[in-house]
């Protein structure tokens, strides 16, 4: 005997349209940049989620430790933005290293306690490329990118 409801429901199902899986599940800018109100230099990281998100626009949950010479971010997940409306977009966040020297810092990026990214961040004096990036893995979750 022929199952007609299973028959028709099988035709009926439309495909999930997925897309393609992107090759980095985070973004990170790292600029020198000017506070106007402190009056003072401070090193921009820009934490930025490749994936856009429909509800929300998301705050990136990061945790940071910074010493002389290494800084570590814990990627542990995401926080509900305040307020009443809802905005669409990617999760973000921004540390602001202030009193940096200029000399070369291990950055450590650890998503939530699985994966870790290591790389070199050289901080110099220099105006046309102040911070420059050395031993990014290739294989990263990360991407890293560096602006004037």
């Amino acid at each position: 005997m022929v199952n007609w409801k299973k028959i028709l429901h099988k035709l009926m199902r439309t495909k999930k349209i997925k897309p393609p899986p992107k090759k980095f599940e985070y973004s990170l800018n790292i600029s020198k940049e000017n506070d106007f109100y402190k009056k003072k230099d401070y090193i921009s990281f820009k934490f930025k989620t490749t994936k856009e998100f429909l509800t929300f626009k998301y705050i990136l949950n990061i945790e940071s430790a910074a010493s002389d010479s290494s800084i570590t971010f814990n990627i542990a997940g995401f926080k509900a933005p305040i307020g009443d409306l809802s905005k669409f977009g990617s999760a973000e966040y921004e540390y602001r290293l202030y009193d940096f020297k200029n000399t070369e810092y291990t950055v450590v990026i650890i998503r939530k306690d699985v994966d870790k990214n290591k790389f070199k961040l050289h901080v110099t004096r220099s105006k046309t490329e102040p911070v420059k990036v050395s031993c990014v893995p290739k294989n990263g979750f990360i991407d890293i990118n560096t602006e004037i």
